[in-house]
């Protein structure tokens, strides 16, 4: 199995574990965030809606960072390119100028 495959089976793993866990604690409960309150929701959906929220926050995160990868692969690629730009342009100065040093060797024989 390859490295994506086993996340997606350890996904799959710990969306199951979750989902029994929650089946399993059916109780109502009462939940203040912030400025909300939420009194008789079900835990089910607690642990659930944490899970989801947790799970899009690491798929965001993934996103962002794939971006900034690729962001700098690109900008490397760019320094690539300018850098055999510069040596190419040495190169051919360097072999002006030892193509120069032969005519001159040439002409006084």
């Amino acid at each position: 199995m390859n490295k994506a495959q086993v996340y997606f089976v350890s996904a799959l793993i710990f969306a199951l574990l979750v989902t029994v866990f929650a089946l399993q604690n059916p109780e109502s409960i009462g939940i203040n965030f912030l400025v909300w309150r939420f009194q008789e929701i079900s835990k089910v959906l607690v642990i659930l809606a944490s899970t989801a929220i947790g799970a899009l926050v690491v798929i965001f995160l993934g996103i962002w960072w794939q971006f900034k990868k690729f962001m700098y692969v690109r900008q490397l690629e760019g320094e690539i390119r300018e850098l055999k730009n510069r040596l190419d342009e040495v190169s051919i100065k360097e072999g002006k100028e030892k193509m120069e040093e032969c005519g001159e060797e040439m002409s006084k024989k």
